[in-house]
């Protein structure tokens, strides 16, 4: 800033040391080399190269030509350059000792900064001086400044600027401001700009925008209060429709604690074709999404905090109102309190593709997690709307309050889904290379069908009923498939009078047994199997959702299942184990041919078995019977009913066999023990034995 000062203000003290000169009748031109050596003094180059021109009437001015401005150890490199600039100062007031402006012009303005790649900027060698800097002045309070300029006109210039370190570039072109009538008596004053802006980045094509702004403004003496209105801020990006701003602005006590409070407005637009200009192509499922926006809201604020009150946005069909504040400039302490009607956040997402991903290819498509910005991230927001569509679910009078600081994440929300309520609670910890989750959900009274509707997963699969559910986890990554991966869930459910179609478990049970007994009956049932009860539980773990228990009552029957479902390879799994409670009930089962009901009371049968894609589920092409299972049930009814026609003589024949068993198993052992004595009487003789044989061998002694 104090190089862009010592800069303005050699290009405004020229025209002004010419005016002097004209006044005194000496020719202008005569005092280029002291004006050039004044500002070597000061540590700037300056070169006129053109002409000092004046005027007498009917206003009194000067004007100057081809003006260039470098450091004293570079003169070739010019920082700043002039084509030509102008005063002019009313005549008549001059008399009276009153200073008028009539024109203040500057044609032609070109300054170009520049950082080498040791970080130095072209202009910092202006500040080099042997020049004393001139003794602190202090005042008990500023003077009153008193302008009045007819017109100001800055045209045809421009800013460069290039950073070697960073490869950033920026350049500001075709500038063109205008003010008229500029006074210091409050009174509003037309202001205009326009500018073209090109920014670059080194190996990144430049992106171009067109600036055009205009307001009346109006400023006090003391430069104390500024006041904008009426203004207009038009933001053109390419061949999009540009952005335009609307606001009214009061700046006060601006030399002091400033402060500002007023109105601000983004006039309907077209985000989407904004953000492709910007080189943001969205692709998104609903290709009208982010078509419409616009927003309103009272701006208040100073050095320390911003708030936008009375915020009304309009995001396509979707309507919010509340407020936005940064509470905390110094630590960026966001906090939102939004409310909206309804919205569509599936309109929002990617379109589904139309070729599966492989697992390799979600792999290399892995989302890094934004660690560092959850680290330093300080949010305090409430989010509350009437109704949300989101994976094709529909959530109602939903609350979503979030809480971020120091790199822990709390979220907390409830809905209506369903004719039931829903409820989950997460913490995320990025305070590590890892982020670290862990949450907690309930959901109470969730009706099944409507939900299954709404997924469109109805029409090859029916469920109706209420659930009841809750569930625990806890995952850690640095990316999302990270976070997927290690998942790590459990979940209990209960339901009553849930109903399944088109399967009828029962039949498949009735027609199992008909098969193994070998019974014909014909009977009509129902497209649906009704369970009275059930519960269960579930744990994710590895990508895979494990089905650990269920249970349900099913008519006279008693339902269990157990399995898997694998989402790395879309592949599920399920057996499902039945069994009669008692022969009371086995003796209602319709259909069921169960002439010897004990047989099937309390046994276990694992015989249908539901397996296929999980993203396609279709019970009646999915599930059927365990032939393996089948096989030996088969057998092991077939040996019931024979013990069952013959159980006496069988038991008889059995009693004999085992007797006959016995018999021979005692004679083997009583012989294996003969065989054992004769061997051992033959490897060790007894000391009795061994005497007598040695006597009588030995011979007689008379």
């Amino acid at each position: 800033m104090k190089t862009l000062g010592k800069i303005l203000l050699a290009l405004i003290a020229i025209p002004v040391i010419a005016v002097l000169a004209l006044v005194l009748l000496v020719d202008v031109n005569r005092f280029k080399p002291h004006i050039e050596n004044a500002a070597k003094e000061q540590g700037i180059a300056l070169s006129i190269k053109g002409d000092l021109g004046w005027n007498l009437w009917p206003s009194i001015g000067v004007e100057i030509n081809d003006l260039s401005v470098a450091a004293l150890a570079t003169p070739e490199q010019p920082l700043a350059e002039l084509t030509r600039a102008s005063l002019l100062l009313k005549l008549m007031p001059l008399f009276s000792g009153d200073f008028q402006v009539d024109h203040l012009l500057v044609d032609g303005a070109r300054i170009n900064l520049a950082v080498d790649k040791a970080g130095t900027g072209n202009w910092e060698a202006l500040t080099k001086s042997d020049a004393k800097p001139a003794a602190e002045t202090t005042t008990d309070s500023p003077a009153d400044l008193t302008l009045d300029i007819q017109d100001i006109s800055l045209t045809n210039s421009q800013v460069n600027y290039s950073d070697a370190q960073s490869g950033q570039k920026l350049a500001l072109r075709a500038i063109n401001l205008h003010l008229s009538d500029v006074n210091t008596r409050a009174e509003p004053f037309p202001l205009t700009l326009a500018l073209s802006v090109e920014m670059a980045q080194d190996g990144a094509a430049p992106l171009l925008l067109d600036i055009a702004l205009n307001n009346n403004l109006s400023v006090d003496a003391q430069l104390s209060d500024i006041t904008l209105s009426d203004g207009e801020l038009q933001l053109g990006v390419g061949k999009a429709a540009p952005l335009v701003l609307g606001y009214q602005m009061a700046l006060s006590d601006v030399q002091n604690k400033p402060a500002y409070k007023g109105q601000l407005s983004v006039k309907e637009t077209n985000l989407r074709g904004l953000l492709a200009a910007l080189g943001t192509e969205l692709e998104t499922a609903n290709s009208d999404a982010l078509k419409q926006f616009s927003l309103s809201a009272a701006i208040d604020g100073n050095d320390q905090q911003l708030q936008l009150t009375n915020l009304v946005m309009q995001l396509d069909k979707t309507r919010f109102e509340g407020a936005l504040a940064i509470t905390d400039l110094a630590n960026t302490a966001l906090k939102v309190d939004l409310k909206g009607d309804s919205i569509n956040v599936d309109d929002y997402l990617p379109p589904p593709s139309e070729v599966e991903a492989t697992e390799s290819t979600a792999a290399q498509e892995d989302t890094p997690l934004p660690l560092e910005a959850i680290r330093g991230l300080n949010l305090n927001a409430k989010f509350a709307l009437q109704r949300m569509i989101i994976k094709q679910m529909a959530l109602e009078n939903i609350l979503l309050t979030v809480n971020a600081k120091n790199g822990v994440v709390n979220q907390n929300l409830t809905a209506k889904a369903y004719s039931g309520d829903v409820k989950f609670t997460s913490k995320t910890d990025a305070r590590s290379d890892k982020a670290a989750l862990n949450f907690d959900g309930a959901v109470q009274g969730f009706e099944l069908a409507p939900l299954l509707k709404d997924l469109q997963m109805d029409e090859k699969m029916a469920l109706s009923g209420a659930i009841q559910a809750n569930t625990q986890g806890t995952a850690q990554g640095a990316t999302v498939n990270q976070l997927m991966t290690s998942m790590n869930s459990t979940a209990n459910f209960s339901g009553a009078q849930v109903r399944l179609a088109p399967l009828n478990i029962e039949e498949q049970f009735c027609k199992l047994v008909n098969l193994v007994t070998q019974n014909q009956e014909q009977v009509t049932w129902d497209a649906f199997t009704e369970m009275r009860q059930l519960d269960g539980n579930i744990v994710w773990r590895d990508q895979v959702i494990s089905l650990n228990s269920f249970n349900a009552g099913v008519s006279q029957l008693l339902l269990a299942s157990t399995g898997k479902i694998n989402l790395a390879n879309d592949k599920y799994e399920f057996k499902l184990p039945i069994k009669i409670a008692s022969a009371s009930e086995a003796a209602q089962l319709k259909g069921c041919s169960l002439g010897t009901t004990n047989y099937w009371v309390d046994r276990g049968l694992s015989l249908l078995r539901c397996k296929g894609s999980f993203g396609a589920i279709d019970p009646v092409k999915d599930c059927g019977f365990d032939k393996n299972a089948l096989g030996d049930l088969t057998k092991d009814f077939a040996e019931y009913k024979l013990r069952e026609k013959h159980g006496a003589k069988i038991e008889a024949a059995e009693q004999k066999v085992e007797e006959k068993k016995q018999e021979v198993k005692q004679q083997v052992e009583d012989k294996k023990q003969e065989l054992i004595n004769k061997l051992q009487n033959k490897l060790f003789k007894t000391p009795a034995s061994a005497a007598a044989s040695s006597a009588a061998t030995e011979p007689v002694v008379e």
